[in-house]
């Protein structure tokens, strides 16, 4: 059993080590992009400064401060913009991945393991994407001495099992969708794409 949680470890790794590579890529991307806007709005501000030079000392304050206001708003609301296309391609991009392991025959290893780590019960009821169905019977064989129920749920679009078992009165999520979830939260608190 320890040798499939390390399994399934080694796969969260490798997806995260894969997320981080993409995440530096795109910071420094981002980090090339700021520095350009940053300089585009610094220059638009001088000449903004320059062209009022010769007006009322009071009107070009005015002016000047809005202006750089101004650009230094738009400035966030880009950088903001972007580090959230940035984060949607990112998720994409592990998605993508996700759909593409459910094709691998190890992603029904992968159930099973699942399947075998959650303690299955008599009466357990478990749910998989509607286009996993297919592996139920494969599911159940790995757990011949209980009575479960397969059911498709349409809410699993990634992939990964989730069981209910009636006699503990608990639910073992081991979905990507869940996973994915979790890991945007986690990233969005991280805070990967702050200045």
């Amino acid at each position: 059993m320890d040798t499939n949680n390390e399994k399934l470890q080694k796969f969260i790794d490798a997806v995260n080590d894969e997320i981080d590579t993409k995440v530096n890529k795109m910071l420094a991307e981002a980090e090339t992009e700021k520095q350009a806007i940053l300089a585009e709005a610094e220059r638009e501000s001088e000449e903004t400064a320059e062209k009022h030079f010769n007006i009322s000392s009071k009107k070009s304050g005015n002016r000047y401060a809005r202006d750089i206001s101004k650009a230094e708003l738009d400035m966030k609301k880009s950088v903001i913009q972007h580090r959230e296309e940035l984060t949607l391609n990112i998720f994409a991009a592990v998605e993508k991945k996700l759909k593409e392991y459910k094709n691998d025959p190890k992603y029904v290893d992968m159930l099973i393991k699942s399947l075998l780590v959650t303690h299955v019960s008599d009466g357990a009821e478990i749910f998989l994407a509607p286009d996993d169905m297919k592996y139920a019977d494969t599911l159940k064989k790995a757990i011949p001495s209980c009575d479960v129920k397969f059911i498709p749920d349409e809410k699993i679009l990634l992939g990964g099992i989730s069981v209910y078992n009636p006699q503990k009165g608990t639910i073992s999520d081991k979905t990507f969708d869940l996973a994915v979830e979790e890991q945007k939260r986690a990233f969005a608190n991280s805070n990967a794409f702050a200045e």
